[in-house]
């Protein structure tokens, strides 16, 4: 073959490689969704635990502390952060502690006592009216006149306010100047991000626009702040796998072109080799875009690392070369060993796919798709390619002499047993349990991390995500009405010390059957205006 037909072919190759490579770039979608790489559910218990995992609130959790100055600075710094990040569409909700009953939907007002227990214990009568319109006076006269004066008009009994109360957690932290505090004296937030628990890209901008609005408030360096939380840990654990993975990748990517270098000595022949992996990797992604519309990023990860192994084709195809002999003649005796090779890796990641788990089927789809083009190419292409001129490296002088070195090197019969006490006595002197139970061991995360974790979750009284209580029905409100039968019982075990806590959805939205009871005791407008009348005689309302 012709030099001029072998660089035609060349040109060619890397033309169609280009053109796949902007095909891909165009069209292939990352996901981060790691319930791609869980079973698929099979029950309502597994459908929801799947739910919570990704999109539930906990899993969308930021615990918040910002300390290291006084508790007055420390309050105006929540305040202004909570404010800021309240405008920010990359959240759906920020809780610090302060009562601001403008939050609330205003939706909920004319339903306020279908949801409150108020009902329940009183009528809604001239005494019971009386009594509220008294306390009413007593808090205009406190510091929180100025939050209440909209809402009286509207709510002279304050059911806003008691629904406010009532959704608070049930071991909430203290409040000081308006704001929740520690016992350590941070002040404490409560954020939740609109982005799902496993969408760490979207996660990590909502980090840097938190850090950003705390950056811009007045007086923000002489504190510091703290962050946590399931979301959080998404962020760090991406970042921190992204950047072991760049740096491991680089340093074993110039390793292995030095290596070959050294190898064959030929620049020209390293870079034809790598045209197969090139075209395996390509495929693989092309393959993923037409079946799956989209990429797991864990999927890439793990897939190039398989692809690997197409490395060795070239380099069988290199190795094997002798002095006179041309690359197709070479690869001809090479490839029943070849196509071994490659139908038997082809077979392992089959296992992937029969799995029926989304993630490790695309796996499959890349890496066998990847293998068969890297093999089929380096059979195909790749000999019509190479350089003509070829130099047998196993004729360089001394290699030989250097081979009679190692083989006459002593090998004592005690050295197995010294390694393996050595190997023994490295793992008894080594930190920690033997045998890891915990999953927990195999996240990056520091010990220090999830400390500050526990302790800002223990402070703020955020609910304990690890156990739920599943509660079926024939449909919503069947489930809502089982929740108002369980409540009682629950709250005794609270008051016994079996149960530190317990949210029923019921707690949130009564039962429409609740609701009902409660709307029938709602005095008709004319009745209601007589008795508003009689209750504020004698009082300074208007």
């Amino acid at each position: 073959m012709t030099s001029r037909v072998r660089a035609a072919l060349i040109v060619l190759w890397v033309l169609a490689l280009a053109g796949l490579a902007l095909y891909v770039t165009n069209s292939l979608k990352v996901g981060t969704d790691l319930r791609s790489f869980m079973p698929s559910a099979s029950n309502p218990d597994q459908k929801l635990l799947m739910q919570q995992i990704g999109q539930g609130p906990g899993s969308r959790l930021l615990l918040v502390a910002i300390g290291g100055a006084d508790t007055g600075h420390l309050a105006k710094l929540s305040k202004g952060l909570t404010a800021a990040l309240r405008k920010d569409t990359r959240f759906s909700q920020v809780v610090n502690g302060d009562l601001d009953l403008s939050s609330i939907n205003p939706k909920w007002l004319p339903y306020r006592y279908l949801f409150t227990d108020t009902l329940d214990h009183h009528r809604l009568d001239a005494a019971y009216l009386h009594r509220q319109l008294e306390e009413r006076l007593q808090d205009l006269a406190s510091p929180a006149s100025g939050l209440l004066q909209k809402w009286l008009p509207r709510d002279p009994t304050l059911e806003m306010l008691k629904l406010v109360q009532r959704w608070a957690p049930a071991h909430g932290p203290d409040v000081r100047d308006g704001v929740w505090f520690d016992k350590r004296g941070e002040a404490l937030l409560l954020v939740q991000t609109r982005a799902a628990g496993f969408d760490p890209e979207a996660l990590a901008h909502a980090v840097q626009a938190l850090r950003k609005a705390y950056r811009e408030l007045p007086g923000s360096r002489a504190a510091h702040l703290i962050l946590s939380g399931p979301g959080y840990f998404s962020v760090v654990i991406s970042r921190h796998t992204r950047d072991q993975a760049n740096w491991i990748g680089a340093i074993s990517t110039v390793g292995f072109i030095l290596l070959l270098l050294l190898a064959y000595r030929s620049p020209g022949a390293v870079v034809l080799a790598g045209l197969p992996i090139a075209s395996g990797a390509l495929a693989g992604l092309t393959a993923l875009i037409l079946g799956f519309g989209e990429a797991n990023g864990i999927t890439l990860a793990f897939g190039f690392t398989l692809l690997g192994v197409a490395q060795e084709y070239p380099i069988r195809l290199l190795s094997h070369r002798r002095t006179g002999t041309s690359a197709l003649v070479s690869v001809r005796g090479l490839w029943p060993l070849l196509l071994t090779a490659i139908a038997s890796a082809c077979i392992a990641y089959l296992a992937f796919y029969a799995s029926g788990v989304p993630g490790l089927q695309q796996l499959a789809v890349f890496t066998i798709t990847g293998l068969l083009v890297a093999g089929f190419s380096t059979r195909y292409l790749l000999p019509r390619v190479l350089p003509t001129r070829f130099i047998d490296r196993a004729d360089t002088p001394g290699l030989a002499r250097f081979r009679r070195f190692l083989d006459e090197l002593p090998r004592p019969r005690w050295l197995p047993w010294l390694i393996a006490a050595g190997v023994g006595f490295a793992l008894w002197l080594a930190p920690g349990a033997f045998w890891q139970q915990s999953l927990g061991a195999l996240t990056p995360v520091s010990q220090k991390m999830v400390a500050t974790q526990t302790r800002l979750s223990k402070a703020l009284g955020a609910p304990d995500a690890r156990y739920r209580l599943l509660l079926h029905g024939d449909n919503a409100q069947s489930v809502l009405q089982l929740s108002e039968r369980m409540a009682p019982q629950l709250r005794r075990l609270e008051h016994q010390g079996a149960l530190d806590a317990a949210e029923l959805p019921s707690h949130y939205l009564p039962s429409l059957a609740t609701q009902r009871a409660r709307q029938a005791k709602l005095p008709d407008r004319a009745d209601l205006e007589k008795a508003l009348a009689k209750a504020s005689a004698g009082l300074p309302f208007r």
